[in-house]
């Protein structure tokens, strides 16, 4: 196996970054409108934050059949099997209880020291099985709306590596704000990442993967205050509260970028319970205590710590 030194293109949708990585230079210009054409797709369809989105449609016609994207109900097929996979810690049906929280428009535009919303209870802790779909419907239970937060970076950079992958025939690594996709063709190539506890501080480690995907959970990044309440975008769906958590960050591989950051999601929401959580399921994780501590599951690809 060969480590990469491919063509990369950075730029920023979904309201984080984009790093496009292409093995194969010549393939670089086809694969980054491919992928702005995808995302531009992804944010037409799921994004929460357009009222025009077919999700903000599904989301204010609660309770009855709405016409949707497959794309949307692809992405909503994710984000309930995320669901059933952590036994409702990763649940779809936050996006009533992320607005009480603040969380109501791009978190570019959150301002600071903004007034509290109105506290909204927590959906039935398996109203996600009520959720219905065909191939281009979805129906939600009146009085929730989905939010497909959770999961949606991490299934598009899948969709993205997969589908540039398959149609240029050349290795590919998406991140989508930390959220790795890689896809390989012909001979593995490393790809080597580095995992931050911010997107602008240096890099506490470095990994390489090959294939699959490898996401990172954080506390830090995305954080606004609302009546004084310092909150973070991780909700506990238990409690309808940004997770009491006693991680700051949690990085993971998995099978696809989808897998790793449903299990990072649930880990940080889990808390003291999350390394039996991981360790039961053989994922491989590094999480980074309040205290900068570090503890590592079996399985972790680190390098090593350079702290």
């Amino acid at each position: 196996m060969r480590t990469a030194t491919p063509a990369q293109i950075r730029w920023r949708a979904l309201g984080t970054y984009v790093e496009l990585s292409v093995a194969d230079a010549d393939s670089s210009v086809p694969a980054e409108s491919r992928a702005r054409a995808l995302l531009d797709l992804v944010e037409r369809t799921c994004s929460r934050f357009r009222p025009d989105s077919d999700l903000s449609r599904v989301n204010a016609r609660a309770g009855s059949w709405v016409r949707s994207d497959p794309l949307l109900v692809a992405a909503t097929v994710a984000a309930v099997e995320a669901a059933e996979h952590t036994d409702g810690i990763v649940h779809p049906l936050l996006g009533r209880v992320v607005v009480g929280l603040g969380y109501d428009r791009t978190f570019t535009a959150l301002q600071p020291g903004r007034a509290a919303g109105a506290r909204i209870a927590p959906p039935p802790a398996d109203s996600w099985r009520s959720i219905e779909w065909d191939a281009d419907a979805i129906r939600i239970p009146r009085g929730t709306a989905l939010d497909l937060g959770a999961v949606a970076k991490a299934w598009a950079s899948d969709l993205i590596s997969r589908t540039i992958a398959e149609e240029q025939q050349t290795s590919v690594a998406v991140s989508l704000g930390g959220d790795v996709a890689v896809s390989p063709t012909g001979r593995p190539t490393w790809w080597p990442i580095e995992i931050r506890d911010h997107p602008d501080v240096e890099g506490t480690v470095e990994v390489a993967i090959a294939e699959g995907g490898l996401a990172t959970s954080s506390t830090v990044v995305r954080r606004w205050t609302a009546g004084g309440v310092i909150r973070h975008h991780l909700v506990d769906p238990r409690t309808g509260e940004s997770a009491r958590t006693c991680w700051r960050t949690v990085s993971a591989t998995g099978p696809s970028a989808t897998a790793a950051n449903v299990a990072t999601t649930a880990a940080v929401i889990l808390g003291d319970d999350a390394i039996e959580w991981l360790t039961r399921r053989s994922v491989a994780a590094r999480l980074v205590s309040e205290d900068g501590t570090v503890t590592l599951t079996a399985g972790w690809p680190g390098k090593g710590e350079q702290r």
